[in-house]
C-alpha cells in the first residue's frame, strides 16, 4: 500500500481500533515505510508505553489491504517541558 493512501485511511477509528484490540492506555499510531529489504512497502507504527508486543497484530486488513504493524514498546508518553503560569 503507498505511505500517502495509507496515511489517509489512519484517520478512521476503526483502523485504530483493529491495531489496539482490548489496549487502553497511551499510544501514537503513525505511518512508517518498510525497510528495502522488506519491500518497501507502508507500514502501521505504534508506540505503546511498556507493553508486550506480543498483545498486537503483526499486521491488519486497510481497505482489502494487508498492512503491517510495527510495535515500538519502549515508548514512554511525552511530558510537558513545563506547565504555563495562568
Amino acid at each position: 500500500m503507498d505511505v500517502n493512501r495509507l496515511a489517509q485511511l489512519i484517520e478512521d477509528p476503526e483502523v485504530h481500533r483493529r491495531v489496539l484490540g482490548q489496549y487502553r492506555g497511551p499510544y501514537a499510531l503513525a505511518v512508517t515505510q518498510l525497510p528495502s529489504d522488506r519491500g518497501n512497502d507502508a507500514a502501521l507504527s505504534l508506540s505503546v508505553e511498556g507493553k508486550d508486543s506480543d498483545q498486537f497484530p503483526a499486521e491488519i486488513e486497510v481497505d482489502g489491504e494487508r498492512v503491517p504493524v510495527v510495535v515500538n514498546p519502549r515508548w514512554t508518553v511525552p511530558q510537558p517541558l513545563r506547565t504555563r503560569a495562568s
